[in-house]
């Protein structure tokens, strides 16, 4: 475990120095007090659960892989078939199944996730450790404390369900106690928690999740709720607590918790915003995000420097276009058309797009993935890397809520839960009269589309357990009409034979879960390798 110790030990110590200035956050941050402080003051504990949101934002996935977890959860929409790649492009090894399954190596997606996720239930655990065992009662009865106990909760239990999808077998009632889940390093173990050991079940890590997401609900609820997007809040938790209910498919649950997190009135649905770029979090969607401080530039790692359409750097990341059997089936006035440009469909440039990003030749032919290239996150202007980060949308808990609607009969809800989201995105949308399998596929058109490049789709496919199937995808035959037979046959080279040939084809193929970073192996004996 030495090894993985070490990581640890470093990401943490980055973590607990990092800065959190200006509005970043209000309250005080981890490098304002001495290390053996921060564990045994109220003004120790809060900075500590600041260090925690900063990791969320400032976490480094490499230069062309961006920072925070929103870079992560890009490239996990790599993993579907929301998005095709047809051209040249950075990240193909996620793309196609490899990188996450790598064993042996480093800085890949699967090491990177590990180390992430492990960290923040780390400093999490410092946190809830400390005030439990090192504050009087006096001090945990501070609302401050309290407050900074109930974000810990919920972000380590947000961590461990982020770890349980990536690593294990879904959720499955009938073998859950049997299947392998991940480590659970907790405050109960906690003068332990570097120390070798086993993973735990599946049914385990889920009853772990549940516990802190109802204690961090409790705690949260009777208190004044903190009026920035990069703290937690009641709706907040709630969210997370819907997503984990949906995993499990307690759709009862699932519409309790979608409810109370739509509850939230400073929160609300807004088509409008939805194209100013995604880069503020005060956004009236946005329910949990983060603020880029002044001080906080992270150059050519910025997740913007990878995945924003107007600032020319590493936007190879960019070369995967909307799966067009989708986004045909959007009405004319949808404004989430304005989230791609669709060379085939006579859609112009944007004059602020980068050049590298929207190459063309000297016939004007685009190079780049003519049918639905991505211009839904834009950095604040084309000469930095600016922008805010968004971790969890309004958005999702109507989606959620209406396929938990769907699947427990309430067809008639789920239809009216449907058009309360989708009206806000087309003026022309009508209410649904599908029942049965065309509402759920109705449902997930609208999501697909809606939470593209946030992450969603890969743990929605893993729950489900429905594979990727991206030839089915119109974007090839778009392709052959626009750039011609060589164009077409050289994109479904790169999406078929070996190519693909690490892709799941059937719901309980290992292929799924991801490899549990050699490091971790090596260092501890007890942990066993996924298969």
């Amino acid at each position: 475990m030495k090894l993985f110790k070490y990581i640890l030990v470093c990401s943490i110590g980055a973590l607990a120095l990092s800065s959190c200035k200006g509005d970043y956050l209000e309250t005080q941050p981890t490098s304002s007090v001495g290390d053996k402080v921060a564990e045994n003051t109220p003004t120790g504990i809060v900075g500590l659960v600041n260090g925690l949101h900063n990791m969320m934002y400032s976490y480094g996935f490499g230069q062309v892989f961006g920072a925070g977890i929103p870079s992560l959860n890009y490239q996990l929409d790599m993993l579907g078939d929301d998005v095709i790649n047809t051209r040249p492009a950075y990240h193909m090894g996620v793309y196609r199944w490899i990188d996450h399954r790598n064993t042996k190596g480093g800085d890949v997606l699967n090491f990177k996730a590990w180390d992430c996720y492990y960290t923040i239930i780390m400093h999490a655990n410092a946190a809830i450790n400390g005030i439990k065992r090192n504050l009087s009662q006096e001090e945990r009865d501070q609302n401050l404390v309290k407050y900074a106990y109930g974000e810990a909760l919920g972000i380590r239990a947000y961590a461990y369900h982020c770890l349980v999808q990536l690593f294990a077998k879904r959720y499955d009632a009938t073998t859950a106690s049997q299947d392998l889940g991940v480590i659970l390093r907790t405050d109960e173990n906690y003068s332990k928690q570097y120390e070798p050991a086993p993973r735990a079940t599946v049914a385990a890590v889920y009853d772990q999740i549940e516990a802190d997401l109802k204690l961090s609900l409790e705690l949260l609820k009777p208190l004044k709720q903190k009026a920035t997007r990069n703290h937690l809040t009641y709706s907040t938790v709630a969210g997370i607590a819907a997503r984990v209910a949906m995993c499990k498919a307690d759709y009862a649950q699932a519409i309790t918790y979608a409810k109370e997190a739509i509850a939230d009135k400073t929160h609300a649905l807004n088509g409008e915003s939805l194209t100013n770029g995604f880069n503020d979090y005060t956004a009236p969607e946005w329910m949990w995000g983060y603020r880029q401080g002044e001080d906080q530039n992270y150059y050519y790692t910025s997740f913007y420097a990878q995945y924003s359409y107007n600032y020319n750097a590493h936007n190879r990341s960019l070369r995967y276009a909307v799966n067009r059997s989708l986004y045909d089936k959007l009405g004319a006035k949808d404004i989430r058309r304005k989230w791609f440009v669709c060379a085939d469909l006579g859609d112009k440039i944007p004059e602020d797009g980068a050049p590298e990003y929207f190459e063309v030749n000297k016939n004007g032919v685009n190079l780049w993935e003519v049918t639905g290239q991505s211009m839904k996150f834009k950095s604040r202007a084309n000469t930095n890397t600016f922008g805010d980060v968004v971790i969890m949308r309004l958005a999702e808990m109507y989606y959620i809520l209406a396929e938990a609607q769907a699947r427990s009969g309430q067809e008639s809800n789920a239809q009216k839960t449907l058009f309360d989201i989708v009206k806000t995105r087309d003026a022309d949308f009508t209410q649904p009269t599908e029942t049965g399998t065309a509402l759920i596929d109705l449902i997930f058109l609208h999501k697909r589309i809606d939470l593209i490049y946030e992450g969603v789709r890969f743990f929605d496919m893993k729950r489900l357990g429905t594979p990727p199937k991206r030839l089915e995808a119109a974007n090839f035959n778009h392709l052959k009409a626009y750039m011609g037979e060589n164009a077409y046959k050289v994109a479904i080279a790169r999406n078929s034979g070996s190519n693909a040939s690490e892709i799941p084809t059937t719901a309980d193929d290992p292929r799924w879960q991801f490899s549990i970073p050699y490091q971790e192996i090596v260092g501890n004996k007890l942990c066993e390798q996924n298969p």
